[in-house]
């Protein structure tokens, strides 16, 4: 039986979501925590609520820009970015 997406574009699209989630979550969960715990010190008390919305945002975000990063390369195939890295 054929693949429907060759193997080198699905290494490359597990590539990108690994790299993609990994980047994404280093910069939210420096910000969205960071902003968290500031936001409780300046107004004297930790807010519960805002305080899990803004630590699911960060835990979630980086996981669904990932899976785009993943789906956009499997429909689009390899960028150029990438070719020279998968050979």
């Amino acid at each position: 039986m054929t693949d429907l997406v060759p193997d080198q574009t699905q290494l490359a699209a597990k590539r990108g979501f690994i790299r993609t989630t990994a980047q994404s979550y280093g910069a939210t969960l420096t910000t969205g925590i960071s902003a968290s715990v500031v936001l409780g010190v300046v107004t004297g008390e930790v807010q519960v609520v805002p305080t899990l919305v803004t630590m699911a945002v960060s835990l979630v975000a980086p996981v669904i820009a990932g899976a785009a990063s993943y789906f956009s390369i499997l429909g689009d195939g390899i960028p150029e970015d990438y070719t020279g890295e998968i050979e």
